[in-house]
């Protein structure tokens, strides 16, 4: 039933990150302190958000598939971490770009949020592996404790910033301190993070459909080698 909407939800997915694009680099001025470069920023927030719910969603399906066993549930919540992986790539290497330019260096140790972002990249990098080269008869359940250990720490992540003083954090608080003053900055984060949010959803149920295909094409070949 939802396959009929997908070319709409595909249209209008890419019909918002186009506008969002449009307000990024046509709309929006120069930053007065970071300049042009300032612009990674809807990028990186933007897809800190979605691959933050893309991890929720892992955490949901992760704890419904343990106390379930239902086949679906574990095929969605690898879907959501991988793409939730993806998101949080882009997210690394933004940062890193901001970095380099606002710090000159590509990544500094003694700022908790980075080191605490590094961690959970690492988490579900090892949850990709071991969904894709681990035992499968025990990827499902060794991969959701996986995905619930990593959805967790994104709290931590958020909340890492706060170990600090005032005076020695480094990572900035741009949304919290209100520091997008022009409005057409929050016009464009706002069309930023909402498109991200929607490719997010999209990509999701297409790797959702993909591993539910994937699953029926196993159970066919399994079912024609029992009469071989």
């Amino acid at each position: 039933m939802l396959s009929k909407f997908f070319p709409f939800a595909s249209l209008a997915t890419l019909l918002v990150v186009g506008v969002a694009q449009y307000f990024i680099f046509m709309v929006v001025p120069n930053e007065q302190v970071m300049g042009a470069v300032q612009r990674v920023f809807y990028f990186h927030v933007a897809t800190a958000f979605a691959c933050y719910a893309a991890f929720f969603a892992v955490f949901v399906a992760s704890i419904s598939y343990l106390t379930t066993r239902n086949k679906c549930h574990d095929i969605f919540g690898v879907a959501a971490g991988e793409v939730g992986f993806v998101f949080c790539t882009i997210v690394l290497i933004t940062g890193m770009i901001w970095g380099h330019s606002a710090w000159n260096t590509w990544f500094r140790w003694e700022e908790p949020r980075l080191v605490t972002f590094l961690v959970l990249w690492l988490i579900f990098l090892s949850f990709t592996v071991l969904r894709n080269f681990g035992d499968p008869a025990k990827t499902a359940v060794h991969g959701s404790i996986l995905g619930i250990i990593g959805a967790a720490s994104v709290p931590l992540v958020y909340a890492s910033i706060k170990l600090l003083p005032q005076s020695a954090r480094l990572h900035p608080e741009v949304i919290e301190h209100g520091g997008l003053k022009d409005p057409s900055y929050w016009q464009a984060f706002g069309i930023s993070v909402g498109g991200m949010l929607c490719l997010c959803a999209l990509l999701i149920w297409v790797r959702y459909r993909i591993g539910i295909a994937d699953d029926r094409a196993r159970a066919i070949n399994l079912q024609g080698d029992e009469y071989v």
